[in-house]
């Protein structure tokens, strides 16, 4: 479920054509192994069929290496993101993938970036509050200026 959300998303972003097909590929290659893992020809629920341990065992690892290339085009689109609100935009429509190991490993990283960004538009925002408080005393020192 979490893979077929990627055949939705758009990376937006001066790479973001590059990316998006990037995803798209990657939905493709995940359709391919998904549906090459649920034609088989054995009866899945016979214990003695031994080829679905083999079968499950491949299809694992091409989700592991389908994620791990998620995780590194995540990171490639993050730091092609020059505000935090496209930062959170592109880990939004990633979602349900984010909590996925391998591609949580790689945000992790990002983690320290994004609050220093929040820190900086707070600060942005505090001075800008600051100046326009000097600015209304300088014009009517008299009017009323509200705790809150």
């Amino acid at each position: 479920m979490q893979f077929n959300k990627l055949e939705k998303i758009e990376v937006g972003n001066t790479k973001g054509a590059a990316m998006t097909n990037a995803v798209k590929q990657i939905f493709e290659e995940f359709q391919n192994a998904q549906t090459k893992f649920c034609s088989v020809t054995y009866d899945v629920m016979d214990i003695e069929q031994r080829a679905f341990d083999d079968d499950f065992f491949a299809f694992r690892q091409t989700i592991k290496e389908l994620e791990r290339r998620i995780a590194a085009l995540l990171a490639q689109s993050f730091e092609d993101c020059d505000t935090i609100i496209g930062k959170f935009k592109l880990l939004e429509s990633f979602e349900g993938l984010l909590n996925r190991p391998s591609i949580n490993d790689e945000l992790e990283k990002k983690q320290t970036v994004l609050l220093d960004l929040y820190k900086n538009d707070l600060k942005k925002v505090n001075q800008v509050f600051a100046e326009g408080k000097e600015l209304l005393a300088i014009k009517d020192p008299n009017s009323p200026i509200s705790r809150n």
